[in-house]
């Protein structure tokens, strides 16, 4: 596991700055491995759906983050939707996981941009049990 201080570093220079939907993207990619099992990086596959905007798009970042999945190694997929979701897949095993967000955190994640700004709002997420930022699994 990577150090608080480290990791946030790494993501504000990855992604340009601290927020909540890269840092939930980062929290499920994290997910979907450890329960997976799987490996980062290679032999396996991510679809991330999402708006096409920011910030909620962002959550594409922290997939890629958490995963190592990447577009230059063609082992992430962008589809364009309302809602947001990482489905992972084991290339060998064809093993496969879907992480939804709660619905309600769009709302919340609104709220804590206007309240608390993006950087706060992003800890607050690190800090959540993955009960209260995920839906049960499919």
């Amino acid at each position: 596991m990577i150090p608080e201080a480290e990791l946030l570093d790494r993501m504000r220079d990855f992604h340009g700055h601290l927020g909540p939907w890269a840092m939930l993207g980062y929290r499920a990619g994290l997910r979907a491995i450890r329960e997976l099992g799987a490996p980062t990086h290679f032999g396996i596959h991510a679809t991330v759906h999402s708006p096409a905007q920011p910030p909620p798009s962002c959550f594409a970042d922290g997939v890629q983050f958490s995963t190592g999945c990447t577009l230059g190694k063609r082992n992430i997929e962008l589809v364009t939707d309302d809602e947001v979701s990482l489905t992972l897949t084991i290339d060998e095993s064809g093993a496969t996981i879907t992480v939804r967000p709660r619905p309600e955190l769009a709302s919340e994640f609104t709220r804590w941009l206007d309240e608390i700004g993006d950087e706060a709002a992003s800890l607050h997420v690190l800090s959540m049990s993955d009960e209260e930022l995920f839906a049960a699994e499919d």
